[in-house]
């Protein structure tokens, strides 16, 4: 086990990972992530979310390390000098420093269920080729924002459809809300470069 942790430290401390440091947009205090209920916690969530980073960080070295002890314990393997164990632990963690901790949580766990033997490298990743990754909160946050403007997009085509939309919602809409609807026969470009409704076009020109 004390072969298989120096091997990795002595990978990490070479240059492989490092962590990258916190941004002042990642600073962002955390909003309750929920359905937004109004425009400025909606706005809010969309920033906080904007703010973090893609993808999950990677496992730590100490993370690492213990997945690959779960395996060494579990699965036996062929006998080894301790050179050439710790030259072949250090491949492994090249291979797999990438990925994150429940990545090689599940793939620890896959090679113990499926396997007879310590998996060579390319068996781990052939089983990390199979892990799908849980939704992230960034992923999460942004659905969530998503499902609030087109709930309101929803409300507003309605109120546009049925024709109780004033002129100040319509023109307070986005653009793209207004050229969707004009684009459904709803509304009306005018010259001037405003909607209207064009059942209002249509009753006025019959009046």
């Amino acid at each position: 086990m004390e072969t298989i942790g120096k091997a990795i430290l002595s990978v990490i401390e070479g240059g492989l990972t490092a962590s990258p440091l916190p941004s002042e947009k990642s600073l962002i205090a955390k909003p309750i992530i929920r359905l937004p209920e109004t425009v400025e916690e909606c706005r809010s969530l969309k920033e906080w979310a904007d703010a973090q980073p893609d993808g999950v960080p990677p496992a730590s070295t100490s993370q690492l390390a213990r997945h690959l002890e779960y395996l060494a314990v579990t699965l036996p393997r062929q006998a080894a000098d301790d050179e050439s164990g710790e030259k072949r632990t250090a491949v492994y963690a090249r291979i797999l420093g990438g990925y994150s901790n429940h990545a090689l949580a599940y793939m620890a766990r896959k090679a113990c269920e499926t396997l007879n033997w310590f998996p060579t490298p390319k068996q781990c990743l052939d089983i990390l080729e199979t892990y799908r990754p849980p939704q992230t909160e960034k992923d999460g946050a942004l659905a969530l924002c998503h499902r609030f403007w087109q709930g309101r997009f929803e409300d507003w085509h309605a109120a546009v459809r049925d024709g109780s939309a004033d002129q100040a919602t319509i023109d307070g809409a986005p653009k793209q809300w207004r050229m969707i609807a004009m684009e459904r026969g709803l509304l009306r470009l005018l010259e001037d470069g405003s909607f209207v409704l064009r059942r209002k076009i249509i009753s006025e020109a019959s009046a």
